[in-house]
């Protein structure tokens, strides 16, 4: 799988939750074609054992009854427990033991052999590449000793020679082709999953700054904001611009600019805490999304980030480069919607910028009736 280095961990965790999501339902499927294909066995065990009673072959017409109550059994065991690995185990153990009586008793006029065709692409379709090439070649060498064997106490018939050498070469073209099928099926499933992933990760990323992008950002807002309705936690968010940023361009040119907001992109990642998410909201504004802060704390982190900018020295090409920055900050106890609080925290931006910049609104000084207000 690729892996992206990125100083964002939470960009990569949801992107990571994404594909663990897609390969959780890959693996469903699989369960539930299993599922399917036990219902397909249980339902010709019963015929097929039926017609063994009715033509007189009562024992191998109660062996295959027996299959069928193992089968039926997992299926019941499953529908309750939801044991995905133990159900698998037992139906590819299931099938791969009545194939081999099917082998050894030759079923219906010698015809018990033929099953064996459906068990290498079962195998590889469950297990992978891996195990069902293990479990195909243990079946291919179990019906060597079978055929090759016939006075062992459970082989209870003998097949014709070249039906022996024709059905072992069958066997392993069906296994080879198999294995080659769902080797491609895997690799082509993998690439598509490892593009997906870069593709996700780029849609949720900043190109410049590595940053979460608007559109990440507004989505781990709206979880937070769901998460603060059920359990009642709270949040707050700063939204910060560069100030006089359009002279940071025009003095130094635009590849100062970039420089300058990835400098100021990684120093917001160095003073936040890892459940934080910053994302370049546009332009030269930037969000912070601080789970479990209350506007004291969210006001706190916010002064100490302005402060930071203000003292550290952003240069390009040998040029240092002044910075500062405003910021608003709203908590959600302060407003019910991701909207108003969005809108609150622009008003104070705003307001932070007409009162002469560099500054954070609601003010540091003004923080005691700020919480009393919420």
């Amino acid at each position: 799988m690729t892996q992206i280095n990125d100083p964002s961990n939470s960009i990569q965790e949801r992107v990571n939750s994404r594909i663990i999501s897609v390969k959780e339902r890959d693996d469903q499927r699989v369960t539930d074609v299993a599922r399917l294909l036990s219902l397909g066995a249980l339902f010709f065990l019963i015929i097929i054992g039926s017609k063994s009673h009715i033509s007189g072959h009562h024992f191998h017409g109660n062996v295959l009854f027996i299959f069928a109550i193992i089968t039926l059994v997992n299926l019941i065991n499953y529908h309750f427990k939801q044991n995905k690995r133990f159900y698998q185990n037992t139906f590819i153990s299931m099938v791969g033991v009545l194939f081999l009586y099917l082998t050894a008793s030759g079923g219906e006029s010698n015809t018990g052999p033929l099953w064996f065709y459906v068990f290498p692409p079962i195998g590889f379709y469950i297990f992978g590449i891996k195990y069902g090439l293990t479990l195909s070649i243990g079946a291919i060498f179990a019906v060597l000793i079978i055929f090759f064997f016939p006075q062992l106490p459970f082989a209870t018939t003998e097949y014709d020679p070249d039906f022996k050498l024709r059905f072992l070469a069958t066997l392993s073209f069906v296994t080879a082709c198999a294995y080659i099928l769902d080797d491609a099926r895997r690799t082509a499933k993998n690439e598509l999953i490892d593009m997906a992933t870069l593709y996700e990760y780029a849609a949720r990323t900043d190109e410049l700054t590595t940053l979460s992008n608007r559109r990440d950002m507004k989505e781990c807002l709206d979880k937070e904001f769901y998460r603060h309705q059920r359990s009642n936690s709270y949040f707050s968010i700063i939204l910060m611009d560069i100030d006089h940023f359009k002279r940071v361009n025009d003095t130094y040119g635009h590849d100062a600019g970039d420089a300058v907001l990835k400098e100021f992109s990684s120093l917001l990642k160095e003073l936040s805490r890892k459940i934080d998410v910053v994302s370049r909201w546009g332009g030269e504004e930037f969000l912070m999304l601080l789970p479990d802060t209350s506007l004291l704390q969210a006001l706190t982190l916010a002064e100490r980030l302005r402060a930071a900018v203000e003292e550290h020295t952003f240069s390009h090409k040998f040029e240092t480069i002044p910075l500062t920055v405003s910021a608003g900050i709203c908590a959600v106890s302060q407003h019910k919607g991701i909207n108003k609080i969005l809108k609150q925290a622009d008003i104070n931006l705003y307001e932070a910028k007409t009162k002469g910049r560099n500054r954070i609104q609601p003010a540091v000084k003004s923080i005691s009736s700020s919480i009393a207000v919420t």
